[in-house]
């Protein structure tokens, strides 16, 4: 017997506690738009009533036997025939597959009260190719613009506008893919599906704990970058506020330094943050106290422990503005600062020091950023699953990936370009080139900081619920667990940020490895498993996705013969 309802208004939630059977079904019917339940049936309510059939079909309620409780405005019937129906469906309906309708109950015979006289509109996309292709680009606008300009330094000139454009075009395919894999699942039923269900129905269980295991992967490289960066903000920005109320100012560059507003800075020189800072740090005691390779990371543990243990930290998610403004001030920023060096940029002259290589030995360091500078691929489907026009996803998902990649190309090549020092003064995170007294460097640093700060406790949020459900079978086992596993993540990432504060380094190694399974070989063989069951692989296709998951396997093995 086919058990499909549509629930009034005029049910409250004492009602609903009451009759529990009524919400049996209820999660099936999720997609009844809201907006048309309140214009039928206004602000007023709906007297007790028994609803009798129409000549039109009607949208039936659970067939439920009312007896023992106060049914409110259901009417209550205890005849004989009534009763008798009831016994009749509960024997048939384990006859049958409850789907079919095989031996369901003609209308006529059920009670009135079981049907509404009310007809919903099915839930439709309300979401704008405009705001998809905004929503994405937005997604993937993150720290891997501050190492922009030192990746494309990693590969040279020509060499980063070539490996830039390849990525972008293996990341769009690959994401195309995805976009298309529900359609090859055959998912009648209209359940929502994420990557992780796709790969399950191809590929078995280990294909999911496989995109599991590099989501979490993916998910903890971030959490570390942003702690790292939230550590090297925070420092810069109190440094200034205290050179500010003090009247110093006296934040000594490098020795290296051509220029007095830039710091020439190199991991072969130096891997700690604070001699970007200050000569005399060690004899201040407010360099004592405020010591960014020492303190900082624990002073924000006071701040952050507390937060990412809420149970559901919603309230950082009405924050997701800022995201676009920090990345928009960044643009501000890049300009401003290429239109005051000016082009120093020569081809020929390599004793000058506006000497631009063509093309780097170490250029996998540039591909390994692009792997998650370009990563999007375990939501890519929640972001679409809202679009008006599910058509238009193909045209969106590509003009965002164009947009994004102008972004990194603007960025990255602008400051490379017109960077004044020599290219490999060029910090893996660009802000390290300024001292702590530049305005806009500190400006920029307190928009990156706020919006590291909100997206922090998303992240390991995120994590949390991914690993408790696959531990526990729940998202919030318990404050017991949430607590012990914060703290081994928050460790991790504190760890990073006192001896190992290389964000390229990080990122490079984080994303070609994750990037091997999301962008490389989970969307390549899931495909090829899908034309296989469909019949219609080909040689050709074998040969060019093999190729592509060879490509990611050589992209990940790659960064451990960089030296940078």
């Amino acid at each position: 017997m086919q058990l499909s309802f549509h629930r009034t208004q005029s049910m409250g939630r004492e009602e609903e506690e009451i009759n529990p059977l009524l919400l049996k079904h209820s999660h099936n019917h999720d997609s009844v738009e809201k907006g048309s339940e309140s214009d039928v049936l206004g602000s007023g309510s709906v007297e007790k009533t028994c609803w009798t059939s129409q000549s039109q079909p009607m949208n039936r309620r659970p067939f439920h036997y009312p007896s023992m409780s106060n049914l409110g405005n259901i009417c209550e019937d205890q005849s004989i025939e009534v009763s008798a129906t009831v016994s009749r469906h509960r024997y048939y309906s384990k006859l049958t597959d409850p789907s079919l309708d095989t031996l369901k109950i003609p209308d006529h015979v059920v009670p009135s009260y079981f049907f509404s006289p009310f007809l919903f509109r099915k839930l439709v996309g309300k979401q704008s190719s405009i705001i998809t292709i905004f929503s994405v680009w937005n997604t993937m606008m993150g720290t891997s613009l501050l190492s922009m300009p030192w990746a494309v330094q990693q590969a040279g000139f020509v060499l980063a506008l070539v490996i830039m454009l390849t990525m972008c075009g293996i990341c769009l395919y690959t994401a195309l893919r995805i976009i298309r894999m529900p359609a090859l699942v055959g998912n009648a039923t209209g359940e929502l599906l994420e990557f992780s269900d796709i790969a399950r129905h191809f590929l078995g269980r280990w294909g999911e704990w496989f995109s599991l295991f590099f989501s979490l992967l993916t998910l903890l490289g971030s959490a570390v970058v942003y702690w790292v960066l939230m550590t090297n903000f925070s420092f810069h920005s109190v440094v200034y506020l205290h050179s500010l109320a003090t009247g110093a100012y006296g934040v000594q560059n490098n020795a290296n330094s051509s220029d007095s507003d830039l710091i020439c800075t190199s991991f072969s020189d130096s891997t700690k943050n604070s001699t970007l800072c200050s000569s005399n740090s060690n004899d201040d005691l407010f360099y004592k106290i405020w010591n960014v390779d020492l303190t900082v990371p624990f002073f924000l543990l006071i701040i952050i422990f507390p937060v990412v243990n809420l149970k559901s930290p919603t309230f950082f998610t009405k924050f997701n503005a800022l995201g676009t403004l920090a990345v928009m001030y960044l643009i501000v920023f890049t300009i401003m600062k290429s239109t005051e060096w000016g082009m120093n940029f020569d081809v020929y002259n390599s004793a000058s020091p506006s000497f631009v290589p063509l093309y780097m030995p170490s250029f996998p360091a540039l591909s390994g950023v692009l792997s998650l500078a370009f990563f999007i691929h375990n939501c890519i489907l929640s972001l679409c699953r809202n679009q008006k026009n599910p058509e238009n996803n193909v045209r969106d998902i590509s003009i965002a990936f164009m947009l994004v990649c102008i972004t990194y190309l603007f960025i990255g090549v602008l400051l490379y370009v017109t960077f004044p020092l020599k290219k490999f003064c060029i910090a893996d995170n660009i802000l390290n080139n300024f001292g702590s007294s530049d305005l806009m460097a500190f400006l920029t640093r307190l928009f990156l900081f706020f919006q590291v700060f909100t997206l922090f406790p998303l992240i390991l949020y995120l994590l949390r619920i991914q690993a408790m459900h696959f531990l526990f079978g729940c998202i919030y086992p318990g404050l017991k667990q949430i607590v012990c596993l914060n703290s081994v993540l928050l460790i991790i990432c504190i760890l990073f940020a006192i001896y190992f504060p290389r964000i390229g380094t990080i990122i490079r190694f984080s994303g070609s490895f994750s990037g091997l399974a999301y962008v490389f070989v989970l969307p390549c063989i899931t495909y090829l498993k899908a034309q296989k069951d469909r019949r219609s692989l080909t040689i050709t296709s074998v040969v060019c996705h093999v190729f592509l998951v060879l490509l990611g396997f050589a992209n990940f093995v790659a960064q451990f013969f960089v030296d940078v």
